[in-house]
């Protein structure tokens, strides 16, 4: 019963971190859009309506390469912060190539959604990935 409880709080811990993960980035993607424009400060109700469509936008785009380095760093027990940047970058990619396919070759756009996914991986890795692979180890390995 114990280990039950144990992969429940770490599957609500890695859903909690990709939640979070995509919210941050949503707000550092709106960030880079009002530090690229001419807006004056009243945006307060714009922010209020695209942080949270951007980040079902971001949620839904990412969700089955995030899920695939997801499983594979608690598989491997992979806690490097590092893995997890460049896997939001790598995830970012995969969602500009292969289901955006941009018909301009923007290098602004394109370096925008890169960060953003490096924040991403960054963000997650904070919530979730310190602790990924817990599952993986017996109890008895984890206490020496």
């Amino acid at each position: 019963m114990n280990q039950l409880l144990h992969y429940l709080f770490r599957f609500a811990l890695i859903i909690f971190g990709f939640i979070g993960a995509i919210v941050v980035a949503s707000i550092f993607l709106n960030a880079l859009l009002l530090g690229g424009s001419e807006w004056n400060g009243s945006e307060g109700p714009f922010l209020y309506t695209t942080v949270p469509v951007f980040a079902v936008v971001i949620g839904y785009s990412v969700f089955f390469p995030a899920a695939i380095l997801i499983l594979y760093a608690e598989l491997t027990g992979w806690r490097d912060w590092l893995f997890y940047a460049l896997g939001g970058a790598g995830s970012a990619i995969f969602v500009i190539v292969w289901k955006w396919r941009p018909q301009t070759e923007d290098i602004s756009t394109f370096a925008a959604i890169l960060a953003t996914g490096v924040v991403g991986g960054f963000v997650y890795w904070l919530i979730s990935g310190r602790s990924a692979g817990l599952i993986a180890q017996r109890p008895e390995d984890r206490r020496g």
